[in-house]
């Protein structure tokens, strides 16, 4: 049996090119995907949640053991820094125990961390996803039509592109504008407590925005809720290089393959290595008068 090929997703048929919108729309699937076949396999436990927020038609083809095992360390790794955050409300486990924390998760598309760890996180104050509206339509849509996903919420008021409840809210917002939307900023700072330690978890986003956008983005929040952790996963297209290093031949092939499903990566190709983001989220610290800045290997601590 001839080895199975690696793909970074479905690709798009021959016609009108994807939206904009639709094209990064088209990874979060892949990414949703991957991890249920990552559960089916072993690579992870067994998450519940996630068959219920995938889309309704959609094949799911399977994935090759190297890209179970990729979404098996990111997946571990993540949650370990998130833990670490709810039990200390810093993700360099040298704080105190944590009164309460809250969370925003920019550009959550499928996530399902919220339920994952609902019955445990005691010290969970608020838990906000951002995305697109189309995004957050279809993860409304499934969220009532699925108890599982309702019944964690408790009382919840729903419109077609914004959910909130107790603890859990789900705001259709452009992260590439929302620094500078004066409604929705006002619609996602009203879900937070600026004095409570706030964790930004950016996973698979940032590559995908224009590093200026990007950068006011998290610059207002810091400055809205200056305990702040940040707390990014992403792809770093120059590998372990120096900072500013041209891609390496991987990231070339990535760069590649990404641009045949409309996607041109602006922010991976202006942060390329993971010095290059030490040094970007070290400059946003000292740009919104953040006093200390603590590095944990990937993982940047603002307080």
């Amino acid at each position: 049996m001839p080895p199975q090929a690696l793909s970074l997703g479905r690709p798009f048929h021959r016609g009108a090119p994807p939206s904009p919108v639709e094209a990064v729309r088209e990874t979060d699937f892949d990414a949703l995907v991957s991890r249920m076949h990552a559960c089916d396999a072993g690579y992870l436990p067994r998450d519940e949640y996630a068959p219920l927020l995938a889309r309704p038609g959609r094949p799911h083809s399977r994935r090759p053991p190297l890209i179970s095992i990729g979404t098996y360390l990111r997946a571990q790794e993540l949650d370990r820094y998130v833990d670490t955050f709810l039990h200390t409300g810093s993700l360099c486990g040298s704080q105190p125990a944590a009164k309460r924390v809250q969370i925003v998760s920019l550009g959550a598309g499928s996530d399902t961390r919220f339920w994952r760890m609902a019955s445990r996180a005691e010290t969970l104050y608020r838990y906000v996803e951002l995305d697109f509206s189309e995004s957050v339509q279809g993860k409304v849509d499934a969220i009532q039509h699925h108890a599982a996903l309702e019944a964690p919420l408790g009382h919840m008021h729903a419109t077609p592109t914004a959910l909130t409840s107790d603890k859990y809210a789900l705001l259709g917002v452009d992260l590439a504008t929302l620094a500078t939307h004066p409604d929705q900023w006002a619609t996602l700072t009203a879900q937070l407590d600026p004095e409570c330690p706030t964790l930004l978890l950016c996973e698979c986003v940032l590559a995908y925005l224009e590093q200026d956008a990007a950068d006011a983005l998290l610059a207002r929040l810091m400055e809205f809720a200056p305990q702040v952790s940040v707390l990014c996963y992403d792809m770093c297209i120059a590998g372990d290089a120096p900072p500013g290093s041209a891609p390496t031949r991987f990231g070339q092939v990535m760069l590649q393959n990404l641009s045949t499903r409309h996607l041109s990566l602006p922010g991976a190709r202006a942060c390329t290595t993971p010095a290059a983001y030490a040094t970007r989220f070290e400059a946003l610290a000292r740009k919104t008068a953040v006093t200390e800045t603590k590095v944990t290997h990937d993982a940047y601590t603002l307080s």
